[in-house]
């Protein structure tokens, strides 16, 4: 028990607990199933029928929930099962709307159907070669009860029909072609449940498979298993089960290496098929018999990442045993398909997992949609080698198991180490109230405060050893002559940060005042003793994240500048959309904004639109999430439809952005958009009485003087533009 303990406290300091991933095992026991063209009668109908080249379209997604027949576990309280499946589902749809944006297929024509299994529902085929319906099924399987997908039956209004063959003539049909599913190009359905996978593996929270595939051995179904107990608590966010989801989407997709033997060399891409050839290698062993992805987009994209263009020839996957389906941990910490995952505010949907979609042939890729991955950037090709990370040659490792910072510095951290890294060690997450952008993580009002953390959105965590405590009394007293404890060991804290340019920054210590921060330089801060360590490298990365904080702030706002784009749709003619109808079109028109910004959907919330089809966006950026300020994506995304309009295409009808006349408002300048408006109102009314005035008294002036005669007032209208028009503020 002593020997435990140890153990047992690094388990409670590791924040995010981690969550292996189960695909690998998982889809080693599915039978992947392709359509078995010889089994169709002649007159079924097939959606594999289509042009030799068609322009890929965005990836039609379509998410089912069809109960839980083949449950092996029970689900606890009633609400608990109720409350999961819906997070599950609004996660579910959540993921294949983004990768709406991500990935692009030439699109299935007519409905998707599904493939039957022979070898299940088939007992015998005819034999003689000679016979015109050799290798046809002549027997059918009495015990034959339907396909399914890792516990999902899948109805048979998804599945082809299936027959029974004589010797000669026509097939006896005993199961009709289902209807099939409609604007769709990859069927997802989901289950929650508390399963064996999911009792043997405490910190499984989900796990996927692939279970279709069509002619060109694209995926076209698979089934994501959500481990029912994870999804009832309140430990997990939305936007953690969100990454969940498309981690093990992702999986079911093609990055597999059950999928892997299946991709494809299309040079002219993947809507010209005819020229695509299955890929010699994907994958190889290199000298010590680690496994290596070799496709070319993939290790071109490692190449830039690590600053050695040429100098790549694949990347390693993670030890799984004989296969593998991840990243490996040590190099590309932070990916989405690394097998731990550590929580949305450190994973990134990267590069090169986005190369390896590229290089399986079956996808258009959109690599603007790419997040930045900080881990191990232009570090060179020995970054992430069991025998270099511990030698102190990467500020990326550490040694031994002090307090720092997370290499995203939103967490402080401790120098430890989990399996996946192979004994390297790293500053991972501390337990809950580590996180510097969480503000109900500081300390309560009038709590003593040596340090002068602030914890904020914009707050980062800094290697630092700062205290009030040893001040001298004169404020005045220059940073030069302030006493700081040289030997007191430098920890994580969290304090504000500005951006000022690219790369540059300013810090703001509570009770002082904001302070440049020289990347690489160590501080200090007036009115505290010690230093802190400005990062290199890990901050302000693009020029536009610039002042995001007012300087100084009088009182700290809860959330980032807060913005609103709004602008009318022109649709064809006929009767208004019902509320389904505009809810589809509101997620069309949504996820057209984040492919044109070529960003993720993190920046918008409530998304609205009215019978008049005017669609409104909230814009905010939220800790963690990657790419310019909200502002600036806001002023692209207003430039980029005045230049050219949106089209978004919904239920077959085209729809396209008018003339954008575009609200901004903001929080943070909110009462002084009502100020001015006040002030400009109450002046307007000023002028407006005097002019008045005036008229009056010239009026009374001519009465005195000239012939008496009648005066006709006229009323004063006011003006309004045409119903819907927004105006810019």
């Amino acid at each position: 028990l002593l020997l435990l303990m140890p153990m047992l406290l690094l388990l409670l300091l590791l924040g995010a607990a981690s969550s292996r991933c189960l695909h690998e095992e998982t889809q080693k026991a599915m039978h992947l199933l392709s359509p078995p063209l010889s089994q169709h009668p002649s007159n079924a109908r097939s959606y594999l029928t289509h042009p030799d080249s068609q322009a890929p379209q965005p990836l039609r997604i379509q998410t089912y929930h069809l109960g839980d027949p083949v449950s092996d576990g029970a689900w606890g309280s009633e609400g608990d099962g109720a409350r999961g499946l819906t997070r599950a589902l609004a996660a579910a749809e959540e993921a294949a709307q983004r990768l709406r944006g991500v990935l692009a297929v030439p699109p299935v024509q007519g409905p998707l159907l599904l493939s039957r299994d022979p070898e299940e529902y088939c007992h015998a085929l005819w034999g003689d070669p000679n016979s015109p319906n050799y290798h046809r099924c002549s027997l059918l399987n009495p015990g034959y009860r339907g396909e399914s997908c890792l516990g999902i039956k899948i109805p048979d209004a998804h599945l082809r029909g299936y027959a029974l063959w004589p010797e000669q003539g026509p097939p006896q049909m005993v199961q009709q072609e289902g209807a099939g599913v409609q604007n769709a190009d990859f069927l997802l359905y989901v289950r929650v449940a508390h399963t064996s996978k999911c009792h043997q593996e405490a910190s499984v929270i989900a796990y996927a498979a692939c279970c279709q595939l069509d002619s060109d051995d694209r995926p076209l179904a698979g089934t994501i298993v959500y481990c029912a107990r994870h999804l009832a608590s309140s430990r997990l966010s939305h936007d953690d089960i969100v990454m969940v989801t498309l981690h093990e989407l992702l999986h079911a997709l093609g990055f597999s290496s059950h999928l892997f033997k299946k991709w494809r060399d299309c040079p002219s891409g993947p809507a010209v098929r005819g020229h695509c050839s299955t890929r010699r290698q994907v994958m190889r062993p290199d000298e010590r018999g680690h496994l290596l992805l070799t496709t070319p987009a993939v290790s071109h994209s490692l190449a830039k990442h690590l600053g050695v263009l040429g100098g790549s020839v694949g990347v390693p996957l993670e030890e799984e045993g004989p296969l593998s389906s991840h990243w490996e941990a040590r190099l590309l910490q932070g990916s989405i398909m690394t097998a731990a995952f550590n929580g949305a505010q450190r994973t990134r949907l990267d590069p090169i997992t986005l190369a390896a979609f590229e290089d399986s042939g079956w996808y258009h890729v959109n690599h603007r949609a790419a997040e930045e991955l900080l881990w191990g950037q232009g570090s060179g090709l020995q970054f992430g080698l069991v025998t270099t990370c511990g030698t102190g040659s990467s500020d990326f490792f550490c040694t031994g198991s002090g307090l720092g910072c997370h290499f995203l510095h939103l967490d402080k951290g401790r120098c430890s180490t989990h399996p996946e890294l192979e004994g390297c060690r790293m500053y991972m997450p501390l337990a809950n109230g580590s996180e510097c952008w969480k503000q109900e993580n500081g300390l309560p009002a009038g709590a003593e405060n040596l340090p002068g953390e602030i914890y904020h959105p914009q707050s980062r965590c800094f290697l630092a050893n700062l205290t009030s405590q040893l001040l001298p009394g004169d404020e005045a007293v220059p940073p030069s002559q302030i006493p700081h404890e040289v030997g007191e060991e430098l920890t994580g804290r969290c304090y504000l940060h500005q951006c000022t340019e690219r790369g540059m920054y300013k810090v703001l210590v509570a009770g002082s005042h904001w302070t440049p921060c020289p990347p690489g330089k160590a501080i200090q801060i007036p009115r505290y003793s010690g230093l802190l360590l400005c990062p290199r490298g890990r901050l302000c990365r693009a020029k536009e994240d610039s002042n995001t904080i007012p300087s100084p702030p009088a009182s700290l706002p809860t959330q980032d500048l807060l913005l609103q784009l709004s602008f009318q749709l022109a649709g064809p003619p006929g009767p208004s959309l019902g509320k389904v109808e505009r809810e589809e079109l509101t997620e069309a028109v949504l996820q057209a904004l984040v492919s044109r910004g070529g960003t993720s959907r993190c920046y918008f919330r409530s998304p609205r639109m009215t019978t008049s089809l005017v669609f409104t966006v909230h814009m905010w950026r939220p800790p963690g999430c990657p790419g310019p300020a909200a502002g600036v994506l806001h002023r692209d995304l207003m430039l980029s439809l005045q230049r050219r309009p949106l089209e978004v295409y919904c239920r077959g009808a085209s729809f396209t952005s008018e003339d954008s006349k575009l609200l901004v408002t903001s929080d943070q300048n909110h009462s002084a958009t009502h100020l001015h408006l006040s002030l400009g109102l109450c002046l307007t009314l000023l002028i407006l009485m005097g002019a008045l005035g005036s008229m009056a008294y010239q009026k009374r002036a001519t009465l005195r003087v000239g012939p008496l005669a009648p005066h006709h007032s006229q009323e004063l209208q006011g003006t309004r533009g045409p119903a819907g028009e927004m105006r810019e503020v």
